[in-house]
């Protein structure tokens, strides 16, 4: 009786962190997607980024702040107006 709980226990364990283990995965994954399409509209706008810039979206991990990155490189006039927003909204940037 014991062994086959403690079976069950075994399994219900395994798929609880295969559970977390794709949630972790997908979060992972939509934010450097993300990331990407971030710069990639950069680029396409503003010509070749500042190491600054490109540093500062890959260790970027709020999916939410990047997709508001995103919106507002949609919206910047210019490069330099995209990263007095950064300073802006992060001290930690430049």
């Amino acid at each position: 009786m014991l062994e086959e709980r403690v079976a069950q226990w075994k399994d219900e364990y395994i798929r609880q962190g295969v559970m977390i283990g794709k949630a972790e995965g997908i979060s992972i994954g939509e934010t450097r997607g993300l990331g990407l399409a971030l710069r990639d509209l950069l680029e396409a706008r503003f010509g070749t980024l500042p190491q600054s810039v490109t540093s500062y979206i890959a260790s970027s991990s709020d999916s939410n702040a990047l997709r508001k990155l995103t919106l507002s490189a949609y919206h910047a006039e210019s490069l330099q107006a995209f990263i007095d927003q950064l300073k802006k909204d992060d001290t930690k940037l430049m």
